[in-house]
């Protein structure tokens, strides 16, 4: 299940027996627990709410079958999972969940997807999935978020505003409210307000820079290194964006190199923009090349720790090394 047909379900007060919530996107993932906890009357909240931080089966099975307490239903959310015989014994009960409980896994991240309890909720449509938003999501959500505001944006000007933070929700609503506030109330959120007022996501920046030095421009990619470097950040923080870039390439690589297409590797890596510019870059690359490419910006720190190299220069010898070279026929 995905989560627009959770909120629906949550909408319509459809929900019932157990769910697991799990996927990167933390913040609509929040928003969602948090309409789950609204439907229960402030009045009686203390007595049919249940946070389960651990324990056993037992304590699950304890939690569910105990009677709401002037209400028609309780919510128990626990937010670990449990394995083994412990995990089976409460896999075999998820199916009998009173219709007066609604239990909820809550998880941060990806949930483990072998995990028997997993499994079973995923076969039943019970795992909800909270993936990052995509590209085009993320600008319809900024443009409904621009209206609670009390304020407007065009579609092109939404697209730039996640082209410069990305498609976390949490970081979108932080800076659409900074641009908001800084047109003023009921006013158009423009393009130069966004520029104004928020500093594009490191990330971002990185993978652009990147983008430069594989498709042979070196001396741009130098100049975005030397603007990103200006604007603030620390070398050492891009050789760790740069080391994780190509980390994720030599997965891909190693999946390419496998025969798997790139469907199958984006199903295996993960389907986020960061492993989808990374299989585009894998595929430029020798499994040897990135190898070597992640080695020297991992090598970044240790030859400033030395004295061997200032980090910054040891950074830019590496990022003029970095392009990829004519494979040996």
């Amino acid at each position: 299940m995905n989560a627009r047909s959770f909120f629906q379900c949550i909408k319509a007060d459809t929900l019932s027996g157990a769910y697991l919530l799990a996927g990167e996107e933390e913040y609509i993932k929040e928003s969602a627990l948090s309409a789950l906890v609204d439907q229960i009357a402030p009045i009686s909240r203390d007595l049919n709410l249940q946070y389960l931080e651990d324990g056993t089966a037992d304590t699950i099975i304890s939690a569910c079958e105990t009677l709401p307490f002037l209400a028609e239903r309780r919510l128990v959310i626990c937010k670990f999972l449990l394995q083994g015989e412990e995990g089976k014994k409460l896999g075999g009960y998820l199916s009998h969940v009173p219709e007066t409980t609604l239990l909820i896994f809550f998880l941060r991240g990806k949930a483990d997807e072998k995990l028997g309890i997993v499994k079973t909720l995923k076969k039943e449509d019970r795992l909800v999935d909270f993936s990052p938003l995509t590209p085009l999501d993320a600008s319809r959500w900024v443009r409904k978020q621009a209206a609670q505001l009390g304020g407007s944006i065009t579609e092109e000007a939404a697209r730039f505003l996640v082209a410069l933070v990305g498609t976390q929700v949490f970081s979108l609503k932080n800076e659409l409210t900074k641009a908001a506030f800084y047109c003023g109330q009921g006013s158009e959120i423009t393009k130069d307000a966004i520029s104004a007022c928020i500093t594009p996501n490191p990330e971002l920046r990185v993978f652009d820079m990147v983008d430069s030095f594989l498709a042979g421009r070196t001396a741009d990619g130098l100049r975005a290194y030397h603007r990103i470097l200006d604007d603030g950040e620390s070398s050492f923080r891009l050789a760790a964006l740069l080391e994780g870039n190509f980390r994720r390439m030599a997965l891909a690589r190693n999946c390419i190199d496998r025969g798997m297409r790139r469907e199958e590797v984006l199903r295996q890596l993960g389907n986020t923009y960061p492993m989808k510019k990374a299989y585009e870059g894998a595929s430029r690359y020798t499994r040897e090349q990135l190898l070597d490419n992640l080695r020297r910006f991992a090598d970044v720190g240790y030859l400033q720790v030395t004295g061997q190299a200032k980090d910054a220069d040891a950074l830019e010898r590496a990022l003029i090394l970095c392009p990829p070279q004519p494979r040996k026929k």
